[in-house]
This record gives C-alpha cells, sequence and structure tokens, in this order.
C-alpha cells in the first residue's frame, strides 16, 4: 500500500457496498471488508497488490480478454465513470452476475491515480436456470439485459417482452416471475397463437357449469389460476381484438366474470407480455387496441437477437451439446465448425442454434461436429446476400431506440433508486435521464 494507507483504507470501508481503489496497472491498492468477503477468503490487507482480474473473475487474464468491457481502461481512457455488468466468480467460485461503477479518483495535481470500483450484485448464475433451460451469457448486450430484467422485476408494473422468435422470451418471463414479489404464486404461461376466440374466452375466464349446450362442471380460467401470482401472455399482438378489450377490463378493474358466470372474481397478478410483432405499427393499422397497448406497454424490454451476441455462441455451443441437454447423443465441436456458426446469421436465434447442434450431433454419431455435419446455408452462408437480415437489423434498431426513449414510470423510478441504494447518481446513470430531470421527478412524486 502506498504512504497515508490508514486513511486511505479509511475512505475505502467507509462504502456500503463492496468496493475496491485499485490502479492503472489493474492492481488493488485497497479493499474493504465485504469487497473481501465477496471474492476471497482473505482479508482485505491480503488482497491489496493482488490484480482485480485475479481476485474477480480467478484469471490471469483482464477481462477484456474474456469479451467484456473492462471499466479500468475506460475510466484511464475517458477520465470519466464508466458502468459495465459483468459476470464474475464468487469466494466459492460461484458465477454471478454484477453491476460495476467506476469512478476517476484524482490526486491534488490533478493527475488520474486509480479507479474506485464499486459493485451492486444483480444476479446469481443459479437464478437462470429453469429446469433443463438456462439463460447464458456474459456479452454486453445480454448483460444489458439481464440488468435490465431484473431491475423491473421488482416492480409491479407490467412488462412488455420484445424479441425475435428464439431470442429467449419465455425465459426472460420466467426470470421476471422468480425474481418478482408474486415469485411465491404461480407462473400462467398463456399461448396467444393457439385459441380460437371462442377458446380464448374460456381458456382466460373460465366458466361455471351449463355456461353453454354440453358445458358440465366449473371450470377455473388462466387469469384466475394467475392470482396471487404471474399471468405471462406470449405473443400477445396475436390475441383477437374482441379479446383484447374484455382483457383490458381486467387490467382496469382487477375483477372478471366466468363465462355463464354473475359474480366479479378478483384477479391480482403481475402482468407479463412478449411479441416478436410491432404492436406500434399494429396499432396505427387499427388491428391492436391502442389503449391497451399503453396499458401493458409501461417497461419495455429488448431481447437482443443472437447475430447480436456473437460472442456468447462458444458459451451457449457448450451448453447445448451438454449431457444434460441432448443425453446420450452429446457430442463435441471442432474449431472449423465453431468458425462456420460464428459467421451465421441465425435468422432462428437460439433455437436454431439448438436445432442445428442437435443434427450436427446425430450426423456425427456422437463424435466431433465437423462443418460438413451443418447443412449448407449454414456452410455457404454469405452476409452480402442476406437482405432478410438487413431488414430485421432495422426493425431491431427501431425498437430499441423506442425502449431507450420510454419514459422513466414512478414505480421504476422507486425501485431503480432501491436498486442503487439511494445513489441518485447511479440511478439517474441507469434510467437515462440527467441527474436534475430525477430530481424534478422525485419532488413531484414526493406527498
Amino acid at each position: 500500500m502506498p504512504s497515508k494507507s490508514k486513511f486511505i483504507q479509511s475512505l475505502v470501508d467507509a462504502h456500503p457496498e463492496p468496493f475496491a481503489l485499485i490502479d492503472e496497472s489493474f492492481t488493488i491498492v485497497a479493499c474493504n471488508q465485504k469487497y473481501a468477503e465477496a471474492y476471497t477468503h482473505l482479508s482485505p490487507a491480503e488482497i491489496a497488490g493482488m490484480k482485480c482480474h485475479e481476485v474477480s473473475h480467478k484469471s490471469e487474464d483482464t477481462c477484456e480478454i474474456n469479451g467484456e468491457e473492462c471499466p479500468l481502461s475506460r475510466v484511464f481512457r475517458t477520465q470519466q465513470e464508466a458502468q459495465v455488468i459483468h459476470r464474475h466468480l464468487d469466494r466459492d467460485h460461484a458465477p454471478e452476475y454484477v453491476a460495476i461503477h467506476g469512478s476517476p479518483v484524482f490526486d491534488d495535481s490533478g493527475k488520474l491515480r486509480y479507479m474506485g470500483e464499486g459493485m451492486h450484485p444483480i444476479s446469481k448464475e443459479q437464478d437462470l436456470i429453469f429446469d433443463e433451460q438456462k439463460m447464458v451469457g456474459c456479452c454486453p448486450s445480454f448483460t444489458r439485459v439481464l440488468d435490465n430484467l431484473c431491475m423491473v422485476a421488482g416492480t409491479d408494473a407490467p412488462v412488455l417482452i420484445h424479441g425475435e422468435t428464439g431470442t429467449g422470451k419465455e425465459l426472460a418471463a420466467q426470470l421476471l416471475h422468480r425474481k418478482s414479489s408474486h415469485a411465491s404464486g404461480e407462473l400462467v404461461t398463456v399461448d396467444c397463437t393457439q385459441f380460437t376466440e371462442e377458446m380464448f374466452v374460456n381458456e382466460l375466464f373460465g366458466h361455471e357449469h351449463g355456461a353453454y349446450t354440453g358445458c358440465v362442471g366449473q371450470k377455473k380460467g388462466l387469469v384466475e389460476l394467475a392470482h396471487q401470482g404471474t399471468l405471462f401472455l406470449d405473443e400477445i399482438g396475436e390475441m383477437p381484438q374482441a379479446i383484447q378489450a374484455r382483457f383490458l377490463r381486467v387490467l382496469e378493474t382487477s375483477t372478471f366474470r366466468r363465462l355463464g358466470g354473475t359474480r366479479e372474481i378478483k384477479a391480482d397478478f403481475r402482468l407479463i407480455a412478449a411479441t416478436n410483432r410491432d404492436l406500434k405499427a399494429l396499432v396505427e393499422q387499427g388491428r391492436f387496441r391502442s389503449d391497451l397497448y399503453y396499458r401493458i406497454n409501461c417497461m419495455q424490454v429488448e431481447l437482443p437477437p443472437l447475430r447480436h451476441r456473437k460472442e456468447d455462441i462458444p458459451e451457449l455451443v457448450r451448453h447445448f451439446l451438454s449431457r444434460k441437454i441432448m443425453g446420450k447423443h452429446t457430442a463435441t465441436i471442432s474449431d472449423t465448425a465453431l468458425d462456420v456458426l460464428k459467421r451465421y446469421n441465425f435468422p432462428g436465434n437460439m433455437r436454431e442454434l439448438k436445432n442445428l447442434l442437435e443434427r450436427g450431433a446425430l450426423l456425427a454419431r456422437g463424435g466431433l461436429i465437423q462443418p460438413e455435419h451443418l447443412p449448407d446455408e449454414v456452410r455457404n452462408y454469405n452476409p452480402a446476400l442476406d437482405s432478410a437480415t438487413t431488414e430485421r437489423e432495422h426493425d431491431f434498431e427501431a425498437h430499441a431506440c423506442e425502449t431507450c426513449a420510454q419514459p422513466a414510470t414512478a414505480d421504476l423510478i422507486r425501485h431503480t433508486l432501491a436498486h442503487f441504494k439511494g445513489n441518485r447518481r447511479q440511478t439517474a446513470k441507469a434510467l437515462k435521464i440527467s441527474e436534475r430531470t430525477l430530481y424534478r421527478r422525485l419532488k413531484e412524486l414526493s406527498p
């Protein structure tokens, strides 16, 4: 430690979250007890002098080599604050995702000496496993979405998940439910593409005995089954307009009646909706109710397509080829075949990747998947001839811009402020608004 080490240590200890002071060579100058306990079984004094990536990533390589953006490099390059999401290994080597806030620390002469690194845990990797399915990744586009999902999970506000087919919308909904205040209740999924209008009414709201010819017995609908839990409407853009009107009334009154019934039944659930359609365009075309759209679009989360997550493909391949997923047909993949997959655009996203690997493993008879075990359109893919991807890219960018431009709702502001333990600067940065705007909104929200 440098001179005045007691003074520096006392400043580090003043931080309530895990915090470390790091110099330009990635060396930890000082850290507090919470940082030491989060990542090691050592004392702060024993950690001083170690490299930050040795502690947080258990690696001799810097985080940039692992595909993550290094906050230290950015802070020393820009001399400004940096906020990134990383996947770290805790003291027991269990993976976890954390939000990192890096701040420049200058000496009396104005020279940048250190970066102050504060950590805020987002999610344990174990939280991202759902039976045989798992959310996998550490590239910036994935970790940003993960941070957004975990941030809005604690609110009761409706969430609209937008993403192309196969991007993992149902997994995102499961994570939102798991981390919400409704987690003790059921997650009830409704596939809006499955039902005719008549079937939709019966499935959503249930029926009383004798509600229609041949109706025997009483049936609870999916809205009723989601009471005290979460209702997930998958592909809500396919919901018939007549059902949209009835469902809007449920959202506005928190009550409904079974088919053939007269009694109002309370419906208390958290709503999550998902779509691969442009709902705003459907509203303009008169095919989706504008009042329902604005009711469900309180917070929108845009899931990135796999072509924006090329850094995650090797890890996704390992996951899909694991024995847990493939069973006795598990296989490995050659570097050349992996390079072919990295070049491909994956219009079907992760679902397509999984299917390609299952096909390759069968053709390779459980051995080594080679390029010849992949379809011709994958091996011969030429991005210059792919006009369909260009069109999808325009749609993704339009939705991404719309998502970034969303107004910060009262619930979102309160939860984000709690997420950063009252730190207004970090809250404003996460909400993409100025501190002055945040201060004004907080004054408006105060009683």
